[in-house]
């Protein structure tokens, strides 16, 4: 609600502001990959709330301290995450 609520404020044009949670605590990049449970999940959920004419204005990424813990994940981090939002941007035909 911090997110909405914050956007609300610098611009009170926006409007309604819907959220699509979907976060899983303690979950690393690779639980999120193209065809993956969490993945598929956030994909059916944000095209729901899309159907009623919701339009993707932002996304809001809070994730990645699990791949954190061992360096060969931290550094394969950055291109896993360019894919992810590659990939999601694709599917959900939202450049």
């Amino acid at each position: 609600m911090s997110f909405a609520n914050s956007a609300l404020a610098k611009d009170p044009s926006i409007g309604v502001v819907g959220l699509v949670p979907c976060a899983l605590g303690g979950s690393n990049i690779s639980s999120w990959g193209q065809g993956s449970f969490l993945y598929d999940r956030l994909v059916t959920k944000t095209r729901a709330a899309m159907q009623g004419g919701g339009k993707i204005q932002a996304m809001l990424w809070y994730q990645g301290e699990s791949d954190m813990e061992l360096q060969d994940d931290a550094e394969l981090y950055m291109g896993q995450l360019v894919k992810f939002f590659q990939d999601l941007r694709c599917d959900l035909e939202s450049p």
